[in-house]
């Protein structure tokens, strides 16, 4: 005679337990913190859940325990290379642990990281990585309200909502353009593109830089709202080459600068 079914056919939790002939809090305390668990019993319930085909609801244990165990992960773009290699180090990090990563796509809109910060609390996640620091004023007032942690990455700011891992666009490019300057260069152009925020920032550290020197020119500066490509950059080289003459050239992102270098 087969086991019991619930009206939905689903496999319960207590079947698991009753399988691997433990107590069903147990078999619970397995699916939240397996490490909480000998080894023996780990593998008794894994193996339970396995002959039965038994899928935790998490749902009803986000209700339950007040948090799911989904890490959300807001970026602006799946194609720029920076952020795949930020998206390889989230995932390795988190290989192995209870957590899993829940990704969204914000288009570099501050907008549609409002409309997906809303969708993310609402589902009560473990904790948020958002990049950047140009919230809109709702969005800031969401985070500081969450009940999780909330680490803001790949810039660094004067008020963080949590935590913070990243550094100064603007002290970054005056850094780079000390640089040029110490190897000897004086007319450095600068070329950049989209102009989001920290790109605009970087614009901001290499005019301050020039300022200082007594070696800004607006005829250096060549940007455009339109999306960074390589190809974008070769573009925007060869209209700056066009205004003047250059001994260097700062670039707010490497697409651009491999687009300069082709």
């Amino acid at each position: 005679m087969g086991r019991k079914r619930t009206k939905s056919g689903k496999i319960r939790l207590a079947e698991v337990a009753e399988l691997a002939g433990v107590s069903p809090i147990t078999a619970s305390r397995f699916f939240r913190n397996p490490e909480a668990l000998s080894v023996a019993k780990r593998t008794r319930v894994e193996s339970a859940a396995k002959e039965l085909g038994y899928v935790p609801n998490l749902a009803a244990r986000a209700l339950a325990s007040q948090r799911t165990e989904v890490i959300g992960v807001l970026i602006p773009s799946l194609t720029n290379n920076v952020f795949s290699d930020v998206l390889r180090g989230i995932y390795d990090a988190s290989e192995g642990s209870r957590y899993s990563i829940q990704l969204s796509n914000t288009r570099y809109s501050i907008l549609q990281e409002e409309k997906l910060l809303r969708l993310f609390l609402a589902q009560k996640p473990a904790g948020l990585i958002v990049t950047g620091i140009d919230q809109t004023t709702e969005s800031r007032a969401m985070l500081e309200a969450a009940d999780c942690p909330i680490v803001q990455i790949m810039e660094i700011g004067p008020d963080p909502v949590d935590m913070m891992i990243g550094f100064s666009h603007y002290d970054a490019a005056r850094a780079a353009v000390a640089h040029l300057f110490e190897q000897g260069h004086s007319k450095i152009g600068f070329v950049g593109a989209r102009m989001d925020p920290r790109v605009q920032r970087r614009l901001d550290g290499y005019v301050s830089a020039m300022k200082d020197a007594g070696l800004f020119d607006q005829r250096l500066v060549v940007t455009t709202a339109t999306p960074t490509s390589v190809t974008l950059g070769g573009a925007l080289f060869t209209d700056l080459l066009a205004r003047e003459p250059l001994d260097a050239v700062f670039c707010a992102n490497d697409d651009l600068a491999l687009g300069v270098l082709f």
